[in-house]
């Protein structure tokens, strides 16, 4: 055999030996590495869902702590043994759609008690998508936890919840009411995305108990056992054997279910399709390597010993002079060298091409992730976005706290003048009568008077913002009242400014105090006036919101074309006692006091501003079915009314009940006091009462609480009932919805006690004798 001959085949079966045992060894290490990343993979998916998890349910715990302090307990409270009103079912309702939008949650709804649904919302208002009212979710571990009266006030659950063919993380936590849990929220958000987003390369499982409750692959029966029972905990990876093939896994644990299992979402992802594509790949490069490793090899040791290298060394040389992948069309002239030497440049043309492909590949995955950069980037500045938002919101629930706490101490404060303010007016009233209008102190007495009624005109508007001022409403068109003070504002803002009146047909009806909504126009306007010293126009527009067919509210706009209202002082302008106005000019009250009005009139108030072109104050209030007109006002005279009459006067301050009983006996009546609820029914036993004058806002016992037993304990006729107040508690909560209960306003005058008293029971008797006829 010829020398080249023998140095070709030497040359190719120790390539080949070499060669295969490298491919081997190539081979393990390439499912080694395959395995590994995907368990990498899984793991990084893995970890990404848990912080995903944290934080929507982080989010989703905020929001419902946000829901537990938006004033839905009461629509909780009834009567013992009573239900539910289902009006206030629906106003709950329409309160959560307004609030979801803000919560960025899918649903939101409130549980009574016994862990029924009582009304509920979703995002864009499709009824489906919100657990439905009366739907029973008291086997949900989490709503157990917070409606059970042993736990904490401040205990919160997670669960998960499967309605409408969808599975929703949930967070539950508690509606407190003087330490007692009334019922609870619930805010969720759907997990469906979760199944789409988890696991990109494999599959996503969800299981609850031993049952596959969603996923994107059905599992069959003994495969989904495995699963479950393959033992691996959250937070790790394993392998189990499904279909006959192993299969990495992670699982992650969502939450309880309705029926008390677990809820699971499991990664799956099979190393076997992977591996064997990567296989085939590297089997098909490396034979072809190999081959042409083979090739290259007999044919150097054969044109080495043929034609002693120089062949050999004008490829090489070829070589060096700086080949690139964008020059393969200038190729090496081979038509004289020997076939040894074509034979290489071929090969090393085909592996210049296949170098070429390989980093046009390599180009276009660099452009590929430098889109998906350019992704994660905005999406960055999303979540930027949103925690601004995020941040802002947290702003406005501090204003709205802050202005709910200043708003309590004020009614606080307010109570205690009215009673201080009854006592200095009504002795100096007493004092007056006594001495004559034409005595030498009586100037100095009605110096007192009119300083007590500037005073109680204060704690009017501190009672008005704290919303704890009494009011008696009565059905109202808008339009009629603002008709009525019109002529009022025109002499208020003076000959300087314009006055326009834009009232729209139909206005639907509302549910208010007309002399606190006069008193809010009057405040607005006169608002306005201050902020155009130069002249100008104020617009008062009312119209329907909400459709002028059915309408659901209306709504009363007062715009000024003045100077505006900066950005730095908009959030304090409803704050009591701040003003902009000098030293003097202003009490820092009036539109604090517009704020505690609509407020308690069941009302929102909004303000648009720009500096320099004017302002807007919207003012939006619900309307009512009922037609109904309330009481009108109570009718004095200069003459103080008399009776003989036997009354149960109830009073747990000293100096006012001592001054009411003062003023009765000296009109004629036997007054019978009672310094609390539970002296006073102790006094019924066996007496005959004709009136009961109570105060509402008393310890241990209110006054409609006493008028209740006080009913039941005197029998029939029972005694006629005035109540007394200086300020609305949850005691006048049915109080307000009646018109006809007779209200005794504090601070009051003797002549305006007597009054009160005698036409109570004057209607009382005109009532008994019509009834007789």
């Amino acid at each position: 055999m010829r020398l080249g001959v023998k140095l070709a085949w030497l040359s190719a079966s120790l390539t080949a030996v070499v060669v295969l045992p490298t491919f081997l060894e190539l081979s393990l290490q390439s499912r080694a590495v395959i395995t590994s990343s995907i368990v990498d993979q899984l793991r990084v998916n893995q970890q990404t869902l848990i912080r995903n998890q944290r934080t929507t349910l982080q989010e989703l715990l905020r929001s419902a702590r946000f829901l537990t302090q938006q004033g839905f307990i009461p629509y909780l409270e009834s009567a013992p043994g009573q239900p539910l009103d289902p009006n206030l079912a629906l106003t709950a309702a329409d309160n959560l759609r307004r609030i979801v939008p803000l919560l960025g949650t899918d649903f939101a709804a409130i549980t009574t008690r016994s862990g029924r649904v009582f009304a509920g919302a979703a995002l864009g208002g499709d009824p489906a998508a919100a657990p439905a009212p009366g739907t029973d979710l008291s086997a949900l571990p989490a709503v157990r936890t917070v409606l059970d009266s042993t736990a904490p006030a401040d205990t919160f659950g997670l669960a998960i919840l499967q309605y409408a063919k969808s599975l929703h993380q949930v967070a539950v936590a508690p509606l407190v009411l003087s330490g007692y849990t009334v019922g609870s929220v619930l805010v969720g958000e759907r997990i469906d995305s979760v199944l789409t987003r988890a696991a990109p390369n494999g599959d996503v499982v969800v299981t609850a108990g031993t049952s596959q409750i969603a996923g994107t692959r059905h599992l069959a029966a003994g495969d989904l056992a495995a699963l479950v029972g393959s033992g691996v905990s959250e937070g790790h990876q394993g392998v189990v054997v499904m279909g006959g093939q192993k299969v990495i896994v992670a699982p992650l644990t969502l939450g309880g279910m309705q029926d008390g299992t677990a809820a699971t979402l499991w990664l799956t992802q099979s190393a076997a399709p992977t591996v064997a594509v990567v296989m085939t790949t590297l089997a098909k490069n490396f034979l072809l390597f190999a081959i042409v490793a083979v090739i290259l090899a007999g044919v150097g040791a054969a044109g080495v010993a043929r034609s002693v290298l120089r062949p050999f060394d004008r490829f090489v040389a070829y070589i060096q002079s700086g080949v690139e992948p964008s020059r393969l069309d200038t190729q090496f002239e081979d038509a004289d060298a020997p076939p040894e030497v074509r034979t290489l440049n071929a090969s090393f043309s085909a592996l210049m091409a296949s170098l070429s492909k390989e980093r046009l590949q390599l180009e276009r995955r660099t452009t590929e992730l430098a889109a998906a950069n350019s992704g994660l980037r905005e999406e960055v500045r999303e979540r930027e976005r949103v925690e601004l938002a995020l941040r802002e919101s947290e702003a406005q629930l501090r204003q709205s706290q802050k202005l709910e706490a200043i708003g309590t101490l004020a009614g606080g404060i307010a109570h205690d003048f009215n009673n201080l303010l009854t006592v200095i007016s009504g002795y100096s009233q007493l004092a007056l009568m006594r001495s004559g209008k034409e005595s030498a102190g009586s100037a100095d007495l009605q110096q007192v008077i009119d300083a007590a009624d500037r005073a109680a005109n204060l704690t009017h508007q501190l009672l008005a913002f704290g919303r704890k001022q009494v009011l008696q409403p009565s059905v109202l068109d808008l339009a009629q009242v603002v008709d009525g003070v019109a002529p009022m504002l025109k002499r208020l803002i003076g000959e300087h400014i314009e006055l326009r009146i834009e009232a729209s047909d139909d206005l639907g009806r509302i549910l208010a105090d007309r002399g606190q909504l006069e008193q809010v126009i009057i405040n607005l306007v006169v608002n306005a006036r201050d902020a155009m010293p130069g002249g100008g126009v104020v617009t008062i527009r009312t119209s329907n919101a909400g459709g002028d067919d059915a309408p659901r509210a209306v709504s009363l706009a007062v715009t000024d074309t003045g100077s505006g209202i900066p950005d730095e002082i908009r959030e304090r302008i409803f704050e009591p006692f701040f003003t902009t106005k000098d030293v003097g000019k202003g009490t820092g009250l009036g539109l604090a006091m517009v704020y505690g009005i609509v407020k308690q009139s069941g009302g929102t108030l909004d303000v648009a501003s720009r500096v320099g072109e004017g302002t807007t104050f919207t003012i939006v209030m619900p309307v009512v079915e009922d037609m109904g007109s309330g009481g009108g006002p109570i009718q004095t005279s200069e003459e103080m009314p008399r009776g003989t009459e036997i009354i149960l006067l109830v009073e747990d301050e000293d100096e006012v009940r001592t001054l009411a009983r003062r003023t009765l006996e000296a009109a004629g009546y036997t007054v019978i006091a009672a310094s609390g609820a539970e002296q006073a029914l102790e006094l019924l036993e066996g007496a005959r009462v004709d009136l009961l004058l109570t105060d509402l806002v008393m310890p241990h016992m209110s006054g409609s609480q006493l008028v209740k037993e006080a009913r039941i304990r005197a029998g029939e006729p029972s005694p006629v009932v005035v109540y007394m107040s200086g300020y609305a508690d949850d005691a006048l909560s049915t109080l307000e919805l009646d018109p006809n209960v007779t209200l005794l306003r504090k601070p009051f005058t003797p002549m305006v006690l007597t009054r009160v008293v005698r036409d109570a029971l004057d209607a009382s008797l005109e009532g008994r004798h019509a009834a007789a006829d």
